[in-house]
């Protein structure tokens, strides 16, 4: 169960690369947060019942942790900074269109909201900030083995299971196709696959004679973001992947009309269809980095990012955008 993903091949930025499909890995567990989450899926915890986590009202991860807690029977909790009209309007909407946190709703999650004007975070910057306050309060009215937190998207010590595991499955692969050298990019919010994909192939360098790099880009922040992401996971450097950038900052979750046009290049080219939040960012990025003469004697594989659910808040707010645009 979520392991062995197929890849595909497509042409883009004027060659060919390979795409590793971890968006077809369940249909309800898919992309980065399925390797993340894989450790607590297939491993018991008896004494827990409550699980709490947080990030965006419209992360992947928020729809990811709702379906592992309705299959465990945990009760979820999952705290976020806001939660935008718009998503809120989708609870009425026709129950065809589905979204992470509609769909997450409908899976028993208690999405809530942060009440920053509440005294319990008037020292708090951060939504980080805000659940290092609720933690204690949980774990003062609860027994602390009943309550699993999981750091926003993932972020612990857990997720090394099922990223070891994918790549373990990308080694397999390269020896069957006789690749020796592969660059394998992905975009990163927190960093943790890139990073613990990158640890396991530094382990294993020994083991075989592959050379293989991991290359990724900041989504959330920038790049010193992303490198302080790296430091709390490990302070040794060789785990952390080389972070490629294009020259732009980008803001996660805000519209640029410039990567929908590439996203919509992509699909129409190779029929496949990528996540819109993390995936266009991480497509423009490697597309810089291919046409400026760089990763030309190596294969390149993309990690998909998985969590198409998403698209279906983003599309109509670019669609919008863009209708905006050419009036």
């Amino acid at each position: 169960m979520l392991t062995n993903s197929p890849t595909d091949t497509m042409y883009f930025a004027g060659r060919q690369i390979h795409i590793k499909r971890d968006d077809l890995l369940h249909a309800d567990f898919s992309g980065n947060k399925a390797r993340k989450f894989y450790h607590f899926l297939v491993n018991d915890f008896p004494d827990v019942s409550h699980v709490v986590g947080s990030g965006s009202a419209q992360a992947n991860s928020l729809y990811s942790l709702s379906v592992l807690a309705k299959i465990k029977g945990w009760k979820l909790d999952y705290y976020v900074s806001h939660i935008a009209d718009y998503l809120k309007q989708q609870q009425r909407l026709p129950s065809e269109i589905r979204s992470n946190y509609s769909e997450a709703i409908k899976n028993g999650a208690n999405v809530i909201e942060i009440d920053w004007s509440s005294n319990l975070f008037n020292a708090c910057q951060h939504l980080d900030d805000a659940i290092k306050v609720l933690k204690q309060d949980y774990l003062e009215k609860n027994n602390a083995l009943e309550t699993l937190f999981i750091p926003e998207g993932g972020r612990c010590e857990y997720a090394k299971t099922g990223i070891y595991e994918l790549g373990k499955e990308i080694i397999n692969w390269a020896v069957i196709q006789n690749i020796n050298k592969l660059s394998i990019f992905l975009p990163s919010g927190t960093g943790t696959t890139a990073l613990y994909l990158q640890e396991y192939f530094v382990k294993q360098a020994q083991k075989n004679t592959l050379d293989i790099e991991v290359l990724t880009c900041s989504t959330v922040g920038g790049d010193a973001y992303l490198i302080s992401q790296f430091d709390e996971l490990s302070l040794n450097t060789l785990h952390h992947p080389q972070i490629l950038n294009d020259g732009k900052k980008y803001h996660f979750g805000k519209l640029y009309l410039s990567l929908f046009h590439l996203w919509q290049q992509v699909l129409d080219s190779s029929g496949i269809e990528f996540d819109l939040l993390y995936d266009p960012i991480g497509l423009n990025v490697l597309k810089h980095t291919i046409e400026s003469g760089d990763l030309k004697d190596r294969e390149i594989l993309y990690i998909h990012q998985g969590g198409l659910l998403g698209n279906a808040t983003m599309l109509p707010r670019y669609q919008r955008k863009q209708a905006l645009t050419i009036k």
